[in-house]
Order: structure tokens, then C-alpha cells, then sequence
């Protein structure tokens, strides 16, 4: 304790204002030590007050920055726990005056949360709402309103408006909800229940409480709770941080978004424009952060979409995310989901808007996923490069939830044993718990949703107790400067360094003479540099128990002139402005409603390429329920769900396709045979099959009678590896009519089958097989072998000996195609932790030329790939659907196959690789679950913290394990040079989520190829998170002079699920698009 004590101390020394100015290197933000603030928000806990019983005790205070007397300085706000709250006015030239006691706004012995300047009484002068928390006592215990007297006093007044509420409030946003020129207000409380007590009960949000949140409407000066008339949740299980503001469907009406800690997942509310909100959260948001906190909206790409930065509580590194973070279990996610609270999941949550599409998680695409125990997400231009960078403020002071304190000292009968013998018990627990200074984090804006952590270079990773934050233009230089609240240290007032004249920008201010004086609500759109824009909204509740100042902030990097600006008003109205110069402030007024009132719509329209229409036919896919992480504990993610199983050709002679839709474990597959003027479903005679799963099917003539028969793979992993299920079928076509061949496939036994594709690779006029084997359905990851068959000519086959397709990988997918041009069908083979292989036919003979076409690095975690002459130069190209960068797999994992036990099951150990070493992606605890043994080794959680796998193993025990690695992540277009393929990594909304399907089609008729890729994986661990940020996508093609391929467009097409299987047919002198959808109906577009 007393070493605790001294390094404190220190810290206390290091980062006091008193003391001089930093020695610092030239970073982007430079903390100001002699300005004047020394606010510290110091917390010390007591034996009946403390995080255990109040377990928002270290959540920390915010910040409100606002001009509070109209000297076009910025003024500051804090807000302390146990301290007393704090305001600062702006004299100008970095020099602060603690004016607090003057101004009557110190909220004394309360415990304070949140803060929002807001001219309340529409005088002109800027108020102050302090939102209140803590303990139920005190004479000042409600949320308090204090009234700008205009001589730099304040006179609290909250009983006279309606808003001296008591309770959890932890911040309130006022904003004009129903346009009628007033301001309105959502109050966050946070629930005063207890977690447990409601945990996973279905239904709980739809119970109103009067300690929930509450929206407040203003009827002339006076707030009244209008929340069930709204259409917002108030229940006991709203333990909601964070509220956010913005026009997320771009009609010009505010919408809300609430962040939700513990099992409640967030709630999205969509101004109806009817005097209420919906909430669509379950529509329009497929994955949540689990611990959601603060959170912050803006555009990041510049396409007039807000998107939106939700944090949550994953440490940044491999030995905190070992030591701190708790997962569920599948069964656990499973019941939450089951039971109405979404799927959530333990990281920092980066929303990309996909406008009608709802919104995309990419934050692992975008590596902005973990950054420790965090608050506040703040998103604004730091540079002044023209794109909206992220600061994320991180830490609290006691580690809450590090396991080993959890596992070893505040377990129930350590507590017990503790109370029977000790006073002060939880004084005691306490002090036993970690702690630990951690950085913020600054992500800039590259680009295209790529972050790059810039904490250090930015000057913003000192190691710190951070919570509230704001930015603002302090020192009215043109660029915007940062405040941070902290806990038991002094709070950071960052100046902003950047050189202006070089990376530019505008500040607009925003009036009006409704009772919204400051326009709250208005939205800014920028046009500059032939074609560039921009788009912000002046909202001010931003981040975690803090709200910003009047305005919006743009960069514009080295552009000296705005061409113009568009200022939607919250009353409806537009203004147009036009040449403004940079780096200057503009204030404009909100024009008056006239007769001739305008509104827009600020959301970029895009035409549609493909129409969704009526089903040609009806199937619904139906997935087995069965749990390969029963079987298999170390497995990331499941392979049981890879169809359906989707064939399209005539096999009737009419000139119709018909379709073969294959069924899932316990399902019968499907034949729609075309009937004139519509579909007719045959189940004769699959049905009899109905027990194995359809993973692929080939209509081809097996028995060279000019007709086309059916083979069906059979696969997944429901099976045992000896379980005749997994025999596959073929089907033989007697004038329209299909049969179960007797003639049994020549497969040594049973096969999981992933693939069967046909052709004459030996050009003795029948159709030859290849069959793709998928795994070993007991144990994932060791390879397995595929087969070629050769037709024997009257529909029988044998298996050629092709020694490279013994235990040649886990294919996923194949094709023939002559790679080069020599008129022999040469094979390309792909599959999970395998490269891309290349098999040339010299003459009916399969010969492995994977390097000599360069594609021997390219293992991957390849799902689908199709080959065509991409650019039209007369050679074939490959395009590999591939996992994509927004999951756990990163190149260079590696995988450790061997039965490290001893019991004749092998197990499969996926390491992340880190500075040369080998980590298991696993927890400790699932570790110690499959391997028993290790627990002695590994006691403590700190032990298995730091631990490679050559840690946790001998020498001995890795020498003989099988090793597979993966070299890449992103789907990719390899394009034929010369008999080279060369890689070419398609657009980045590609790698949102991995590809499982892939067509080729000229969408727009322009005579150069458009690609179509679908995919989705979702049965992956909690901790891991599944795959779902993808609708499908068009890729519009072009070619340039020198006929390199290149996207000139791409679009989502709104297919929701997991995408399987496309397919084009031609209806009616229509292409149409058939997908297939695991576990859901097959869809049907036709291409307009």
C-alpha cells in the first residue's frame, strides 16, 4: 500500500497545473499546465459508499464547454463525484478564472454526472442542466437548473421548469423534437435496480418505471414527462451512458440513440415526425456493443450519412483482454437473443450508415474495436484534413473486473471467511483490487472507415483515470482543442497545435429568434474542391456526461474557399451560401417560416440496380440446431450452416431453368420444375434423403444419355465421421423424371463433401467429377482428402490417384477452367487455411503448378471463388471470396493441430501472431476446459496473460503438431499476367464480412463484367463476434486505357442473411437472380 501510495503521489506531482509546462516533442496536442484550471475530480470510498454498494462509483464526471457570457469564448464546466462542481471562464490566451463560488454553480455534496449548457428561457444567455447521481440524499439531490443572470451568476430554477428530477441521471440532451420552435429533452437515468434481478427476462423494456429514462416535452416553459406518448422505453432495465443526437435517416428530423450497459442492448429512435419516435434498433442494427457507453455520431466518410462510435470495455492488448475481459458463453448469447436483447458483444462498436440498408459494424475492419475500460467516444476533425477523426477517453480506477480478483479474492467464500473474521471488509476488498493508468486513444481518419492509432504522435497517451471529455475551439485559432475529466488526477485542457494555414477549416455558428435560440439541431453541408463534401449537425450532448459548444467545426484541408453551403434549420427551412473563405467563423440566422417553405433531404439517392420481387417459388431453408461447440470447445466459430445447396438447368426440355434447392440436416431438398406459367415443387425422391445435408449440387449428364442428372453432395457437421448420411447421392434423369442411382460413388467411406464440379478433363467425351472433401466432422482443421472421379461412360465412376488430393485441405470450393489456354480444363481448388491451388491438365493429367502461378503464399480463409477474363485481355482471372478484415482472423494466425492431451481426439489451437510469437485466440478458461492439465501451469489468470504457445507447451509436445497459417484475409481479384496471378484486393466494403457467393453479370450493359458477392457467417463465439456486415453487394466493373479492372460503383443490395448461394435464370425475357439464404427463404431480383 504504501508503494501505491508514493506512485500516486507522484502522479499527483507530475500532472499538477501548478507546475510548469511539459518538456514535449512537437505532437498535435499540447496539455496546458499554467491556464488557470486545476480541477481534479478526487474520489476516495468508505466502507458504506463505494463501488460496491454504488456501482457507478468510479464512472467518473463530465465536462460542459459553452460561451456563458457571450465573449465568443468558449467557458468550461466539470463536474466532480464527491468534489464540488467547477467553472472556468475563458479570459483568452489560455488563461482560465474559477469563477465557480461567484457564480453559484459548485453543486455542493451532491454527487454530479452529467452537464449541458442550453439557453433554457430562449434569453440569449446559455444555461447550465446538472444532472445528479449517487447517493439519495442532500438538499440539492435533484438534477439542478441554473439560469444565466447575465452578470455571471447563476439562480438554480429546475423546480420552476419541471426539472428537478431525482434519480441515476447520468446526462440529458435538449434538442426541438416536434419542430415547434421550442426545445424538448431526453433525460438518461440510469436504473436503480440491481443487474441480476432482471437479467435476460423477456418483455422488461415494454414496463414503464418513474426511475427510468424520461422525455421530456416542453408545453410552453414547462417540461412534462411525455415518454409512453413518445414511444420511449422507461423500464427498470435501462442502465443507460450515453445518448446520442442525429438525423440518422437524413428526413431532417432529430433522432435518438441511447447506449445501454450491461444486458440491455441500445436503443435507436426514429423521429416518426407524429409527435413520437420509433424504435428500430432490431431493424436497422445487427450487432451491438454489449457494455455500451458513450457514444458519439458524425459523418466519418463524407458520403452525408451520420455514422456512429459506440465504446465499450475491451482492453487494447492481448495480456489485458486475458486478464480483464469476461465473455458469455454461446448458450448464454443464445438465451439473450432468444429473449429479445439483440446481438451483443464485447467491443467497441463502429456503425457505418448504409442509409435504407440500416447500419454495418466494421470496427475490427476498421481497427478502432479495443481500447480498454472506455467512456467517451468523441469524433471531430483533429487535423483539419477534412476528415472526422476519434478520440476515446479510457480507465478506471479500481480493475472491477480483473479475473483474478474475481476468481481468487472476491469469491463468495473469501467474502464469507472475511466477514466472520475482519471489520471493514469491503474497505478490504477494495483496497485488493488493481489499478491501473491507462492511455486515451486518438484514431485519425485515413480514409475509407481505416484508422490509425495516433495517440502517442497526437500527444494524447498519457496514462490516465478518463471520463467525460469535450472539444472546442478554445483559443478561436481554427482548429478544435480537447478537455478531459478525470479521476483522482488532474484533468487534461489539451491546445490544439495544428498548423492552420497549411490543413485549414470554417467554424459555423448558429442563431435563431424561435425559443431554440441556438438552432440546436441545425445541419451543415459543405461543397468544396469540385466535388468534395462535408456534412455536421449542431447537436451539443456528445460522448459521456458532456456536451460541446454551439456550432460546427469543418476541415478542409489546404482549400482557401468553401464553393458552397447548405444549412438545413430545424424549422424546415434552407439557406444557401456560397464562396465562403477558410479559416474564418461565420455566424448565420435561422430564416423565418414563410408560405413558401422548403425541406430536403440530405441522404445521397442512389438508383437500384436490382428490384426485389414476387417468389417464382417458395422454399425456406430450416438449419439444424447443433452446436459444434459441444463437441469441439476450442473452436472460434461453427461450419454447420454452409447451405443451402442451390442448381439451376433445364431438365425438361422447355427452355425454362429449373431450380434444386437443397435442404438442411432433417430437411428434404427441393425440385422446382418449370410449368408453363409458374413453378412446380417435387420432393420425389429426395425425401428419402431428408436426413443428410445438402452442401452442393451439379445438374450434369452422369450417364451420357443427353439429359442432365443430379448429383447432391452430402456434408456439415451433425454427423459422425463413419455416418452413412454423408454418402453422396446422384440422381438420374429419365425424361424429366429423377431417380436415385444404386450405383454407389467408389469413396473409400464416408465423406463431408463441400463441392462437386464437372467436366471432360480427359477428353473422352463424358462428363468426369471433381468432389471437394470439407473436414472431418469430429474435429476441425486437420485436412482431408478430395477425389477425382473419371466416368467409366455408362454413369459409373473411379477414383483417379491423384496423390496431391490426399489430405490436400478443408476446399470449399472448385472450378475447371483452361488457365492456360491449351484446350485442357486445368482444376482451381480453395478452401479454409489453404491456398488458392492451381492444377494445369497436361493431357488428362492434374499436375499442382500453385507456385509457378504465384499463388503458393495465398492461404487464406478462402469460401468461394469464381474464374473469368475479368479485364477482357483473353486469359482467365480468379476472384477468391475470402473471410475479409472485420473478424478475429488477421494475417499470419497460425493453427496447432494435435491431440496435446493424449486421448485420441486431436484439438486445434488458433494463435494470433504477435512481434514474431504465437498466441492462443482463446480464453483461459476454455483452454483449461478442453485441456485439464494446464490449469496447475496456468493458476492465475496473469500467468496465462503473457503466455505464447510455445509457453504453454514443450518443445516436445509442438514438435509434431500440424501446422497451418493464413497469409491472407481479404477477398481479391487475382488477375493473369503472363501465367502470374497478381493480387489485387477488391473495395473495402468487401472485406466487411466474409464472401461466401460470388456471380458475374453486366448489370449495366456496358459490355465490361459486374461482379455480385454475398456472405455472412453468424454462429461465432460472443467474444469473437459473427459476421453480418453485408447485405449483399453489386460491384459495377470498368477498365481503363491499359484494361486494368477497377470498381466504378458499388451498392448494397439488401439481402439480409447469410448468403450461400446465387444463381442467374432468365424469366419471362427477364435475369433474374436467385439467392439462397442459409436458414431463411430463397429471394428472388430481377436485374433492371
Amino acid at each position: 500500500m504504501k508503494v501505491y501510495v508514493l506512485w500516486f503521489l507522484s502522479l499527483v506531482v507530475l500532472f499538477s497545473c501548478s507546475k510548469k509546462e511539459e518538456q514535449q516533442t512537437l505532437s498535435l496536442f499540447k496539455r496546458k499546465i499554467d491556464c488557470g484550471i486545476n480541477f481534479e475530480n478526487t474520489l476516495v470510498y468508505s466502507e458504506d459508499f463505494n463501488p460496491y454498494t454504488y456501482r457507478s462509483f468510479y464512472n467518473g464526471g463530465g465536462v460542459a464547454i459553452g460561451d456563458i457570457n457571450n465573449d465568443g469564448l468558449p467557458d468550461l464546466y466539470f463536474t466532480g463525484n464527491i468534489v464540488d462542481n467547477r467553472l472556468y471562464l475563458n479570459k483568452g490566451n489560455w488563461e482560465f478564472e474559477d469563477i465557480t463560488d461567484k457564480a453559484n454553480v459548485a453543486c455542493k455534496n451532491v454527487w454530479s454526472s452529467g452537464a449541458t449548457f442550453v439557453d433554457i428561457n430562449h434569453d440569449g444567455l446559455l444555461d447550465l442542466y446538472v444532472c445528479k447521481s449517487g447517493k439519495p440524499e442532500g438538499a440539492n439531490r435533484h438534477n439542478e437548473l441554473f439560469i444565466n443572470n447575465g452578470d455571471l451568476t447563476f439562480s438554480e430554477q429546475a423546480k420552476a421548469y419541471g426539472l428537478d428530477i431525482t434519480g441515476l441521471s447520468v446526462q440529458a440532451a435538449f434538442f426541438d423534437y416536434d419542430k415547434d420552435g421550442d426545445l424538448d429533452c431526453y433525460l438518461l437515468n440510469n436504473s436503480i435496480k440491481t443487474i441480476g434481478g432482471y437479467d435476460l427476462v423477456k418483455d422488461q423494456r415494454e414496463i414503464p418505471s418513474d426511475d427510468g429514462n424520461k422525455f421530456l416535452k416542453n408545453e410552453n416553459g414547462k417540461f412534462i414527462d411525455f415518454s409512453t406518448e413518445a414511444g420511449i422505453y422507461s423500464s427498470n432495465i435501462g442502465f443507460g451512458l450515453g445518448i446520442t443526437l442525429s438525423d440518422f435517416n437524413g428526413d431532417t428530423w432529430p433522432d435518438l440513440f441511447i447506449s445501454n450497459d450491461f444486458f440491455e442492448r441500445d436503443y435507436l429512435y426514429i423521429n416518426n415526425q407524429k409527435g413520437g419516435f420509433d424504435e428500430v434498433a432490431d431493424n436497422s442494427i445487427s450487432s451491438f456493443s454489449m457494455g455500451s457507453m458513450g457514444a458519439d455520431a458524425a459523418d466519418l466518410d463524407n458520403d452525408l450519412l451520420p455514422d456512429l462510435m459506440v465504446t465499450e470495455m475491451l482492453p487494447g492488448n492481448i495480456e489485458r483482454q486475458r486478464s480483464k475481459a469476461i465473455y458469455e458463453s454461446w448458450d448464454k448469447y443464445s438465451l439473450a437473443v432468444r429473449q429479445g436483447y439483440g446481438h451483443q458483444f464485447p467491443r467497441n462498436a463502429l456503425q457505418r450508415n448504409m442509409g435504407a440498408n440500416g447500419f454495418f459494424e466494421i470496427g475490427r475492419f476498421s481497427e478502432v474495436y479495443a481500447t480498454e475500460w472506455s467512456w467517451a467516444s468523441l469524433i471531430f476533425d483533429m487535423d483539419n484534413d477534412g476528415l472526422k477523426d476519434i478520440f476515446i477517453s479510457n480507465g478506471i480506477y479500481k480493475d472491477l473486473l480483473d479475473r483474478d480478483y474475481l476468481t481468487y479474492m472476491a469469491n463468495e467464500e473469501k467474502v464469507k471467511n472475511m466477514m466472520k473474521t475482519q471489520d471493514e471488509v469491503i474497505m478490504k476488498l477494495i483496497d485488493l483490487m488493481p489499478s491501473k493508468a491507462v492511455p486515451n486513444f486518438a484514431y485519425r481518419n485515413n480514409g475509407s472507415f481505416k484508422f490509425e492509432d495516433k495517440s502517442e504522435e497526437f500527444g494524447l497517451a498519457t496514462p490516465s483515470f478518463s471520463n467525460g471529455s469535450a472539444y472546442g475551439d478554445l483559443d478561436n485559432d481554427g482548429d478544435l482543442d480537447l478537455v478531459v475529466n478525470n479521476v483522482n488526477m488532474p484533468s487534461f485542457i489539451y491546445e490544439n497545435r495544428t498548423d492552420t494555414l497549411k490543413n485549414r477549416s470554417v467554424l459555423l455558428h448558429f442563431t435563431s429568434t424561435s425559443k431554440n435560440t441556438q438552432a440546436i439541431g441545425a445541419k451543415a453541408t459543405v461543397f468544396y474542391n469540385n466535388g468534395q463534401k462535408a456534412m455536421a449537425e449542431n447537436y451539443h450532448s456528445r460522448g459521456f456526461q458532456s456536451s460541446v459548444g454551439n456550432g460546427v467545426h469543418f476541415g478542409l484541408g489546404k482549400e482557401y474557399l468553401v464553393d458552397s453551403l447548405v444549412i438545413n434549420w430545424p424549422n424546415g427551412t434552407i439557406s444557401k451560401e456560397q464562396n465562403l473563405s477558410t479559416n474564418k467563423s461565420f455566424t448565420f440566422r435561422e430564416p423565418l417560416i414563410t408560405s413558401n417553405k422548403t425541406t430536403s433531404n440530405n441522404i445521397p439517392k442512389t438508383e437500384d440496380s436490382f428490384l426485389k420481387k414476387a417468389p417464382l417459388f417458395y422454399f425456406k431453408h430450416k438449419e439444424n440446431t447443433f452446436v459444434d461447440f459441444n463437441r469441439e470447445r476450442l473452436l472460434p466459430y461453427m461450419s454447420n450452416n454452409e447451405g443451402p445447396a442451390l442448381a439451376t438447368a433445364d431438365i425438361n426440355g422447355d427452355n425454362v431453368p429449373d431450380v434444386y434447392i437443397g435442404g438442411a440436416k432433417n430437411q428434404s431438398g427441393s425440385l422446382f420444375m418449370s410449368l408453363g406459367n409458374g413453378y412446380g415443387e417435387i420432393k420425389t425422391p429426395f425425401g428419402a434423403d431428408s436426413r443428410s445435408e445438402d452442401t452442393d449440387a451439379l445438374f450434369f449428364d452422369c450417364d451420357n444419355d443427353g439429359d442432365l442428372d443430379l448429383y447432391v453432395c452430402s456434408g456439415g457437421k451433425a454427423f459422425s465421421k463413419y455416418d452413412a448420411l454423408l454418402y453422396d447421392r446422384i440422381y438420374i434423369n429419365n425424361h424429366g423424371h429423377l431417380s436415385k442411382s444404386n450405383t454407389q460413388l467408389p469413396f473409400p467411406g464416408p465423406l463431408s463433401s463441400s463441392k462437386v464440379i464437372a467436366t471432360d478433363y480427359d477428353h473422352d467425351g463424358d462428363n468426369d467429377l471433381f468432389v471437394g472433401g470439407r473436414f472431418n466432422p469430429e474435429i476441425y482443421g486437420p485436412p482431408i482428402s478430395s477425389y477425382l472421379l473419371k466416368n467409366k461412360g455408362s454413369g459409373g465412376f473411379e477414383i483417379v490417384d491423384q496423390k496431391e488430393f490426399t489430405n490436400m485441405g478443408m476446399v470449399t470450393d472448385a472450378a475447371w477452367s483452361d488457365i492456360n489456354a491449351d484446350g485442357w480444363e486445368d482444376l482451381v481448388i480453395t478452401g479454409e487455411w489453404m491456398p488458392i491451388k492451381i492444377f494445369i491438365n497436361r493431357e488428362g493429367v492434374l499436375t499442382d503448378e500453385t507456385k509457378t502461378y504465384g499463388l503458393d503464399r495465398s492461404d487464406g480463409m478462402w469460401s468461394s471463388l469464381k474464374i473469368t477474363d475479368i479485364d477482357n485481355d483473353g486469359d482467365m482471372d480468379i476472384i477468391g471470396g475470402n473471410i475479409g478484415e472485420n473478424s478475429f482472423h488477421k494475417p499470419g494466425n497460425r493453427m496447432f493441430i494435435k491431440d496435446f492431451d493424449g486421448n485420441g481426439s486431436a484439438e486445434q489451437i488458433i494463435c494470433h501472431k504477435i512481434k514474431d510469437k504465437y498466441f492462443p485466440i482463446v480464453d483461459r478458461d476454455e483452454l483449461i476446459s478442453q485441456l485439464p492439465s494446464l490449469k496447475t501451469k496456468f493458476l492465475y489468470f496473469k500467468d496465462y496473460a503473457t503466455a505464447s504457445i510455445e509457453d504453454i507447451f514443450t518443445e516436445e509436445d509442438l514438435e509434431n503438431a500440424k501446422v497451418l497459417d493464413i497469409n491472407m484475409v481479404a477477398t481479391t481479384l487475382f488477375i493473369n499476367s503472363d501465367g502470374t496471378f497478381i493480387e489485387h484486393k477488391l473495395p473495402p466494403e468487401l472485406q466487411y464480412s466474409n464472401i461466401s457467393a460470388i456471380e458475374i453479370v453486366d448489370a449495366d450493359q456496358d459490355g465490361i463484367k459486374d461482379l455480385i458477392f454475398g456472405g455472412n457467417q453468424y454462429l461465432v463465439k460472443p467474444q469473437f463476434g459473427r459476421q453480418d456486415a453485408s447485405k449483399g453487394w453489386l460491384v459495377l466493373g470498368q477498365l481503363d486505357k491499359e484494361k486494368d479492372y477497377s470498381a466504378k460503383n458499388i451498392e448494397s443490395l439488401g439481402i439480409k442473411g447469410q448468403i450461400r448461394n446465387f444463381s442467374l435464370l432468365t424469366n419471362k425475357n427477364k435475369t433474374i437472380l436467385i439467392t439462397a439464404i442459409n436458414n431463411e427463404e430463397i429471394e428472388f431480383h430481377e436485374i433492371q
